[in-house]
């Protein structure tokens, strides 16, 4: 199961990254929401964001080869959505900080890694999965730890 959430979180990652590359290299377009007309895809993706995140977020789109991607800037919440080509959500990453982590996940972490500040957070979700992963600094080192279901376990670790 751990490495199954480990693969998945890991293509989640690369996935978020792939998309970000193609955007800075013109591989991609900004989609204006109300010019969409006839791209059934594209409305339906526009329909599942909004019922999800609500209307008047100031949303980018962006056509990417594997579908769409909506991001937004609300307050400290930056996010990202993705959906294939068919319009059908495939998952969201939510980053924020620490005052947005749900209570049991911040206690479990902090009762863990007392010595370290949550940094920021990025909540991973899709259909199946929600992950919470969590960037700590201490004096003398960094962590990135993965909360799934009341489990955690560390993904990196680096000293300073």
């Amino acid at each position: 199961m751990k490495k199954l959430l480990g693969t998945l979180l890991a293509g989640l990652f690369c996935l978020a990254g792939v998309s970000t590359r193609a955007q800075v290299s013109g591989n991609t377009s900004i989609l204006n929401v109300h010019a969409i007309g006839a791209d059934a895809a594209a409305v339906r993706a526009s329909r599942d964001f909004w019922s999800r995140v609500g209307e008047q977020k100031g949303e980018q789109w962006y056509k990417l080869q594997v579908g769409y991607q909506a991001e937004y800037t609300d307050g400290p919440v930056k996010g990202v959505y993705l959906y294939d080509k068919k319009g059908n959500w495939i998952y969201s990453i939510l980053t924020y900080g620490e005052d947005r982590l749900p209570q049991e996940v911040r206690q479990l972490v902090r009762s863990t890694y007392y010595d370290f500040s949550i940094n920021w957070v990025k909540e991973v979700s899709d259909a199946q999965n929600l992950v919470y992963v969590v960037h700590m600094e201490s004096d003398k080192a960094w962590k990135e730890v993965a909360v799934q279901d009341g489990e955690m376990r560390v993904l990196h670790a680096f000293v300073k």
